[in-house]
């Protein structure tokens, strides 16, 4: 592949920042408030100046907590404040507007709703660079399946974010393989800080996400519940925000849990309180790479994470964490009820061992130059044979 900046390429290639200006390219998302695919900017935005590339962050509707954070730090953010239900005409057509005053040498789409109108849009307005990035594995209709097989093809290439997610595109009959390509978040792990500073004698369990019914937070108050029930002092700490915090508020008031699990809402540094608790457990019904659970590996926290998506490809299960088969209560129970009889000192060993294995596995700036080169590869196969020849 030839990667030498050209007027028409200019340095999309490199992996630092060239002479000539830097091509735009943005990423797209469905909003930019807290989540996964948010964490995803942010750690984008952060890692980007020493990059042959110059960014722009879009989401199709509200913004948040991390576009206030992604312009505090500089970076440029557009939210459309359009409507995201599908078909999302609005939406499509302000994109294209958008689309056609840029001139993005790279549109980037990250989520369902973001493939489905940037694909388009991007199409429409012949921007040279369409990549896809489906974060999940939705449970698509016969319908469904055909628009995104559809809207695919507007694609040049279409990203999973773990080898579970690629798969599951290539089978769905959504995307051809010849286009797939499987690369895993970048994560900014946190620092190896301090953990609890003395004994309260309370076995801390986290969760860090949205308080969605795909995370599955609900599961984690009954499994509580049950902890107590069997004598032991389990506290609960759900760290994140969403639709359901009323509804789990109620939970915990029926069951008569109230002290015991506590609510933190959304918080800029998560890590400073996971790495409070002796266990991190990621109950989600469906979870494409699971970031959260990443994290708090590199909080020195042992895990406990659901059978789904990518976390067979992170966690070694019974060395650096823990899988259950199902996000059931009761499987879920027995899976605590083990990790607690292991003692804080044997919870230790397998946390030391879940922080070595992934503490450069998911560096961002080698994500950035990896991505790069998808982008310039894109470029070069588009290319004439006599031009590159």
């Amino acid at each position: 592949m030839n990667r030498s900046p050209s007027p028409s390429n200019p340095g999309v290639g490199e992996c630092v920042r060239p002479a000539v200006d830097r091509p735009l390219v943005v990423h797209l998302v469905t909003s930019l408030d807290f989540g996964g695919v948010e964490s995803h900017m942010e750690t984008l935005a952060n890692h980007a100046d020493g990059t042959a590339m110059r960014l722009l962050f879009c989401a199709i509707g509200s913004g948040g907590a991390v576009e206030r954070k992604l312009t505090a730090a500089g970076a440029q953010v557009i939210c459309l404040q359009a409507p995201v239900r599908l078909p999302a005409v609005p939406a499509i057509a302000g994109l294209y507007r958008l689309f056609r005053r840029l001139r993005p040498l790279v549109v980037h789409t990250h989520g369902a709703e973001a493939n489905f109108c940037g694909l388009i849009a991007a199409w429409l307005a012949r921007v040279p660079v369409r990549i896809g990035e489906e974060i999940g594995m939705p449970d698509h209709g016969r319908r469904a399946r055909w628009t995104f097989r559809a809207v695919y093809l507007l694609a040049d290439r279409v990203i999973g974010i773990s080898h579970a997610v690629t798969d599951w595109l290539v089978a769905s009959g959504e995307v051809p393989a010849r286009k797939a390509r499987r690369m895993y978040n970048p994560v900014t792990l946190p620092e190896f800080g301090p953990g609890r500073a003395g004994d309260d004698g309370l076995f801390r369990i986290g969760f860090v996400g949205r308080l969605e019914q795909v995370k599955n937070p609900g599961v984690l108050v009954a499994v509580l519940g049950r902890l107590r029930e069997a004598g032991i002092p389990a506290q609960l700490w759900l760290i994140g925000d969403g639709s359901q915090r009323a509804m789990l508020q109620q939970q915990v008031a029926a069951a008569g849990l109230a002290g015991w699990v506590v609510f933190h809402g959304y918080v800029d540094d998560p890590a400073r309180l996971v790495r409070q608790c002796d266990l991190y457990v990621q109950p989600s019904l469906s979870e494409g790479f699971g970031l959260a659970f990443v994290e708090a590996m590199g909080c020195g926290v042992p895990v406990v994470v659901t059978a789904t998506g990518g976390a067979a490809e992170i966690v070694d299960d019974g060395v650096t964490g823990w899988i259950v088969a199902s996000p059931e209560e009761t499987v879920l129970t027995n899976a605590l009820l083990r990790a607690h009889a292991l003692g804080p000192a044997r919870r230790a060993s397998i946390a030391e061992k879940a922080r070595a294995s992934v503490e450069t596995r998911f560096v961002p700036e080698r994500y950035l130059c990896d991505l790069q080169s998808l982008y310039a590869q894109v470029l070069d196969d588009a290319k004439p044979a006599d031009v590159q020849n």
